[in-house]
């Protein structure tokens, strides 16, 4: 087949918006440039990326379930999970000082992309 017609066809199913697996790499060039300095600015904004990573992903899996009931029992589901992060990672702490704010954003940028990268993976079945 005709490379061109191939690249007309995978451009026609690509999301909207593209994620890649693992922090972005905004997030490493930003790491790498405050050295030991705070690093929280940089983590807080990888998170906000990363929790879009898990709500895009998490909608595309919504969108397999038919019946209303599974849809809703789903979103309880992944709203527990941010609730259980946030706990797991002490949020209520992160207003103290610089570093329980700097634990939690560590501890909730790990769960976050492993919660995005498991999502995913579950998207390629749909795909």
């Amino acid at each position: 087949m005709n490379y061109k017609l191939w690249g007309a066809i995978f451009a026609i199913f690509l999301p909207t918006q593209i994620f890649a697996m693992g922090y972005s790499s905004e997030y490493v060039s930003c790491m790498n440039s405050a050295g030991s300095n705070n690093t929280t600015a940089c983590m807080q904004d990888e998170l906000k990326q990363q929790d879009k990573r898990v709500k895009s992903y998490f909608n595309v899996l919504l969108m397999q379930y038919d019946n209303s009931d599974e849809r809703k029992a789903q979103k309880d589901l992944q709203k527990q999970w941010f609730d259980t992060r946030d706990q797991r990672c002490a949020e209520k702490n992160k207003s103290e000082s610089l570093g329980h704010k700097s634990r939690y954003y560590n501890c909730a940028l790990k769960m976050t992309v492993q919660q995005a990268n498991s999502l995913e993976q579950k998207t390629y079945r749909y795909r």
